[in-house]
């Protein structure tokens, strides 16, 4: 199966077609699922010296992994607070770090393996929907006081003046050891470089049988038997159930990206004003950056439904106009997809061994690409060298995600941030029309 059109579809770089397994193959490691998940695993273990097999059932980068917004972060899904509550400072500290590192690594593969994804532009601002420079400062001082990472506080006229312009934006703050990338590509450059160092990748090739009961794995194909020490299970929001104690537990999620026509140079100079990863501080808010070519790129929304929302680019686009109206007379929907990222109950990434040779990497939803690369880290480092740094995903394991009434659960969870979003605008807006009131009195 061929990649759904999208933006990065349209502007990818060439790349071979790889066929599907055909015969009988022995690896040290099979890894299953060519996301970046995978990928980055495969490519971990291929330059440690493993004999690596990766199979994808369509093509390298199908999924949402070739599919997202292309912000490159630290961080997870779950907020530092709730992790340092879960499990103490020392351990959140030690995972953030992980993030940090992947970030790093992300951006010396690019530049190592001479991977055309840009435009990498360094930067993300984030922008609060309601008027609280206080708690915006508490965030940055505890970011450099706990995480050591150092944001700056970006004030409501600077984010007007200097990076976008909207009604809804307040202050907000900066963190420049983010960026951007082509996700696909990026997927794509990542695969010849495991090639590169040895990987074997089969596309178009679905697992149709998995026996891992035995020291020594066997993973069925349509066409082929592999026989592994180890399988890796990196296939997120796409997992079609081949060992039910991992595909359990996820929700398979679909988010939403549109790309607009270019908009001309005149109009963006005066809305949108830097080609910076711009964020809100919504909980159910939207991300979105501005191409080279003038084209919008817009992420946002959440749905548990297999197929496309109707009017799935009007929508889109009325979206992008609440934050910026002055853009309503000059935006068109170019293309709009989904793509169907995996969660877990607990929303943190799921890494780990299920048992003797038995590892996953899954459950990204939220957490950015960044973690990705953190799954390939201790995961590669675990099988070839026996390092136990996965350990520190332990706390969030495979939890079963409740199956059909999981997926009704998770969508009224994002209905709920919606609503918690507008009644917490609104308070705000009321607070500030009375305290104007008293000052005007």
């Amino acid at each position: 199966m061929n990649h759904i059109d999208s933006y990065y579809v349209r502007t990818r770089s060439a790349a071979p077609e790889r066929p599907p397994l055909h015969g009988e193959h022995n690896v040290d490691v099979c890894v299953i699922g060519a996301g970046l998940a995978g990928l980055n695993t495969t490519l971990e273990l291929a330059e440690r010296g493993q004999s690596v097999l990766l199979l994808e059932a369509n093509r390298v980068g199908f999924g949402a992994s070739g599919r997202n917004g292309g912000f490159i972060g630290a961080g997870y899904s779950q907020g530092l607070d709730w992790l340092t509550k879960r499990v103490g400072l020392d351990h959140t500290q030690a995972l953030h770090a992980l993030s940090r590192k992947a970030v790093a690594t992300v951006s010396d593969r690019i530049e190592r393996h001479g991977i055309d994804c840009g435009p990498n532009t360094q930067g993300v601002l984030v922008s609060s929907w309601i008027d609280d420079p206080d708690g915006i400062r508490r965030y940055i001082d505890g970011m450099a006081r706990d995480f050591d990472v150092p944001l700056e506080f970006v004030p409501r006229g600077r984010v007007r003046d200097e990076f976008a312009d909207s009604p809804r934006y307040f202050d907000g703050w900066l963190n420049n050891a983010s960026f951007q990338f082509h996700p696909l590509n990026y997927c794509l450059g990542i695969a010849a470089a495991a090639e590169t160092s040895g990987a074997k990748i089969a596309e178009g090739t679905p697992v149709t049988g998995l026996e891992v009961e035995a020291a020594e794995k066997q993973i069925v194909t349509p066409h082929a038997l592999v026989r592994a020490r180890h399988v890796v299970l990196a296939c997120g929001g796409y997992d079609l159930g081949v060992l039910p104690e991992v595909s359990g537990a996820i929700l398979p999620v679909s988010t939403y990206v549109m790309a607009t026509a270019p908009v001309s140079e005149n109009v963006l100079a005066g809305t949108i004003k830097k080609p910076i990863c711009l964020a809100d501080t919504r909980d159910a808010g939207d991300y979105y950056r501005v191409l080279p070519d003038g084209r919008i790129l817009w992420g946002g929304r959440m749905t548990v439904r297999a197929g496309d929302p109707p009017r799935l680019g009007y929508e889109m686009l009325g979206d992008l106009t609440k934050v910026h109206p002055q853009l309503a007379d000059h935006v068109s929907c170019e293309t709009v997809w989904r793509g169907t990222m995996s969660y877990a109950r607990h929303r943190m990434p799921q890494v780990g061994r299920l048992r003797d040779g038995v590892w996953y990497a899954q459950a990204f939803g939220g957490s950015g690409m960044g973690t990705t690369t953190v799954a390939g880290d201790v995961l590669g480092s675990a099988i070839a060298e026996g390092d136990d740094r996965y350990r520190l995903f332990e706390p969030f394991g495979l939890t079963w995600a409740g199956g059909p009434v999981g997926r009704i659960a998770a969508q009224t969870t994002y209905w709920s941030y919606q609503v918690r979003d507008w009644l917490t605008a609104r308070r705000d807006h009321k607070r500030r029309a009375a305290a104007s009131g008293q000052q005007a009195a």
